[in-house]
């Protein structure tokens, strides 16, 4: 008894010391240290690196080019005016040019590709808000499964306390011969029941820590409290859904940038069947140097401009199966996201109904909850009046027991419904 008295004394203290976290706090943690969210932020750096006019082909290219060589001969020449030479010779012949080549033209594919490789980072966007968007899924989910735990123990708490009032009740009937002894025992297994199930409550709380400290990304036996959200706190309409969902979530948006990706695609196979002007230049030095030949010592220096231009007649039709196959990828995507929608805009109106039915459900078990508490509350009273029998006792008990669960389960519900609606209109990032 002094150790429990003690332990109630100490309760106090060990609940100040911990952390409240709120539903905020713990999602704007999860993005900032989730690894998979600092993997897509980097595979979106990488897209936005991309992005520029030379990696387009629409800046100029400029090599610098050098060469030395040299070469070891004998030389035996006979001249028709009688003069001999038979010499070992040696020749050195080092060179070395600046090139320059620029496409001026090429049918638009520069552009093309341009769009392309900032449709690209935009699309890599889209995958990181996709990556946020499950880490606060996941959060909530994890949040909310916290807050049922906690209300489960609560619950079994106050049941516990009913359980213990009969006990002391019948307890006493027993010691003063007004009751049997098996009401006793009956009353002490229940209770003892009850009290089994809340050792087991308080486990799958701490389970239910540790998951959302995972989320978290946070030591798993980092301890901490949660706040109760219980109200409403989003409530449209199913047009507003709707509406909102066409231009918010997030896997309508990836499907667009997918299709748009391939109409610019289009564009640059389509570039292929045009010419192709470029614009070619060097500037180039050149010495030959030796002692034994006609020309002892040779030295050049020169600029060439010219324009090239290409034009490609006939390629096996490979550019235009290319071209087809592009423009049937794009009515793909299409159809995938007209399908999208269609799925979407059912699963809206499947959550919304759900999401009523929740509200509905919750309004209801909170009064059968009032109307089963006040009821055990006059059953235990007529049975220490001996007005009742321990099994109409036992059925009240029964009752708030069903209740509070149900209750508890009404709650939990009511916020996944509502985080199904978020999620399919797109309005978690928000």
């Amino acid at each position: 008894m002094k150790k429990y008295f003690l332990l109630l004394l100490l309760s106090p203290v060990v609940v100040k010391a911990q952390e409240i976290l709120t539903l905020e706090n713990a999602i704007g943690t999860a993005l900032e240290r989730s690894y998979d969210i600092k993997v897509a932020k980097m595979q979106q750096e990488v897209a936005d690196i991309q992005v520029f006019k030379g990696n387009a082909g629409m800046m100029p290219k400029v090599d610098l080019n050098a060469n030395m060589g040299t070469a070891f001969n004998e030389v035996n020449q006979k001249l028709s005016n009688g003069n001999e030479t038979n010499r070992f010779g040696k020749s050195y012949t080092p060179t070395t040019n600046v090139a320059m080549t620029w496409t001026l033209y090429d049918g638009k594919k520069m552009y093309a590709t341009l769009d392309r490789l900032k449709s690209q980072s935009q699309l890599s966007q889209l995958q990181t808000q996709q990556m946020m968007e499950n880490t606060i899924i996941s959060v909530m989910q994890a949040y909310y499964e916290v807050m049922r735990q906690k209300q489960t123990v609560a619950f079994l708490q106050t049941v516990i306390k009913y359980y213990e009032e009969r006990l002391t009740i019948t307890e006493q009937r027993w010691e003063f011969g007004k009751g049997s002894k098996l009401d006793y025992l009956q009353s002490k297994t229940e209770l003892n029941t009850q009290i089994t199930q809340l050792v087991q409550a308080k486990n799958a709380l701490k389970n239910a820590k540790i998951s959302l400290n995972n989320v978290l990304v946070r030591q798993p036996d980092l301890d901490f409290d949660v706040q109760e959200l219980i109200g409403i706190m989003f409530d449209p309409n199913t047009d507003a859904l709707k509406s909102q969902a066409r231009t918010a979530n997030r896997n309508l948006q990836y499907l667009r940038k997918a299709t748009d990706i391939s109409l610019i695609t289009q564009k640059e196979v389509a570039a292929l069947k045009l010419p192709r002007v470029s614009l070619n230049s060097s500037f180039g030095y050149s010495l030959s140097k030796t002692n034994a030949g006609l020309f002892l010592y040779n030295q050049n220096v020169g600029l060439n401009v010219g324009l090239a231009a290409t034009w490609n007649i006939f390629n096996g039709e490979i550019t235009r199966r290319q071209i087809q196959v592009s423009k049937i990828n794009t009515e793909i995507l299409r159809k995938q996201e007209e399908d999208l929608w269609v799925q979407l805009e059912s699963d809206l109106v499947r959550a919304y109904n759900q999401y009523q039915t929740d509200k509905e459900l919750l309004k209801l078990e909170v009064e059968n909850n009032e109307v089963a508490e006040e009821n055990l509350k006059i059953s235990l009273e007529k049975f220490k009046l001996g007005g009742s029998t321990i099994l109409e006792l036992n059925e009240a008990q029964r009752s708030l027991n069903t209740s509070l669960n149900r209750l508890t389960n009404a709650r939990y519900n009511i916020k996944i419904s509502e985080l199904q609606l978020m999620r399919l209109s797109g309005e978690l990032l928000k």
